[in-house]
């Protein structure tokens, strides 16, 4: 399964935490963008146990203020 978690970080942390949050098994890409949400996360993960644990591990890095995680249920690609 593949899923996004965005996440919400203190202003001034925001590339100590995409570095953190790379390291973590299962994390594939992470992206720091513009807008409400500072960082995305693309994660792969076997099944919706595993995807929880990951996002566990990621609210638990200092900083993180929040994540809100959407799985893929179709992905379409040229």
């Amino acid at each position: 399964m593949l899923a996004f978690v965005f996440v919400r970080v203190n202003i001034d942390a925001v590339s100590r935490i995409a570095s953190k949050i790379a390291e973590i098994d299962g994390v594939k890409e992470v992206y720091e963008v513009t807008g409400d949400i500072d960082i995305i996360a693309k994660v792969s993960a076997e099944n919706v146990d595993e995807l929880s644990r990951i996002v566990f591990k990621i609210r638990e890095i200092n900083g993180v203020q929040g994540t809100d995680t959407r799985i893929v249920l179709v992905s379409h690609a040229r």
